[in-house]
């Protein structure tokens, strides 16, 4: 027998073969698989051909298997029920019922602005979807959005590489932070001043810290007194001191809840990040991940 597997249509293959097992004639099988006649003969004559075997013979008014097909009958007739009722039959996405979990990766700063708003019209257009937000490590988060680990990641990772699409949420500037009654440090600071002013800084802003040591180094560098591994800590610990911390724009009303504190005006040659939204090329086309997508992009930029 040849090789079943050289360029023949493995669906058409099952489907022809029970179509015609069931109604025992070319012209029954051909309506009911809704095609014509011809048509159906002809594929059955390139599977004959494929498979070097006749399959049918036509005794009295009927096609007959022969023992090859009688062989393949049954595993045909499960691999067909498993395609109709597991895969043809799969229920469409439906926001209002799906209880799917999502996962999202973001920082802290992240965690502390966008998921709420996310979560907020989440629970709007999908009332019984839930989210998971995990921190994975840089280096985890592409081969954690391939395999499936990660929905969606949010944030600013120029690393990732091309097999990660990914969209533009917003563009984040910078501004310093201080108390409200700091006696040093005024409403405005020029490249100059910044050199003399004690700043508390966080990994959590990594470009700014770039920046600063590109900036202000060698006699010249930041007066860098504290490291705090946690961004929003920043504010007690600025309340309590003359110190400044150097955070993103949107943190800034957030803070103001927490302590009293107001922002200052840094250079003008700040960087400005773009925080986006990314996912692996495979889930590109899948409709529960768009899906979640939209609500993420619609959570920050729509009213």
């Amino acid at each position: 027998m040849k090789n079943v597997h050289s360029g023949i249509d493995h669906l058409d293959f099952l489907l022809v073969i029970e179509a015609v097992l069931a109604h025992r004639t070319i012209t029954r099988a051909a309506q009911a698989l809704d095609v014509s006649q011809s048509a159906l003969s002809h594929t059955l004559t390139r599977l004959r051909e494929r498979l070097g075997d006749p399959l049918f013979v036509r005794v009295g008014g009927e096609m007959q298997p022969t023992p090859l097909v009688a062989r393949l009958a049954d595993p045909i007739g499960r691999s067909l029920r498993i395609i109709r009722d597991e895969v043809l039959s799969a229920p469409e996405f439906d926001p209002a019922t799906t209880t799917r979990v999502y996962n999202i990766c973001v920082g802290e700063v992240g965690a502390f602005v966008i998921v709420p708003r996310v979560v907020r019209l989440l629970r709007e257009r999908a009332p019984h979807a839930r989210v998971v937000v995990l921190d994975l490590a840089r280096h985890e988060i592409g081969s954690a959005l391939e395999d499936g680990r990660l929905d969606v990641v949010i944030g600013y990772y120029p690393e990732l590489k091309t097999s990660i699409y990914q969209q533009l949420l917003f563009t984040r500037t910078f501004v310093g932070i201080v108390r409200d009654d700091n006696p040093h440090i005024g409403q405005r600071l020029t490249l100059r001043q910044l050199r003399s002013v004690s700043i508390v800084r966080s990994p959590g802003t990594n470009a700014i810290n770039r920046w600063l040591d590109s900036k202000l180094s060698g006699a010249d560098r930041a007066d860098i007194v504290m490291e705090m591994p946690y961004v929003m800590a920043l504010a007690p610990i600025l309340a309590e001191t003359d110190w400044m911390g150097i955070v993103t724009e949107e943190l800034v009303p957030a803070f103001r809840k927490l302590a009293p504190l107001r922002p200052v005006d840094l250079p003008t040659d700040l960087p400005r990040i773009s925080v986006r939204q990314h996912w692996h090329r495979r889930f590109k086309d899948d409709v529960p991940n768009r899906f979640i997508r939209q609500v993420v992009y619609d959570a920050i930029n729509k009213p």
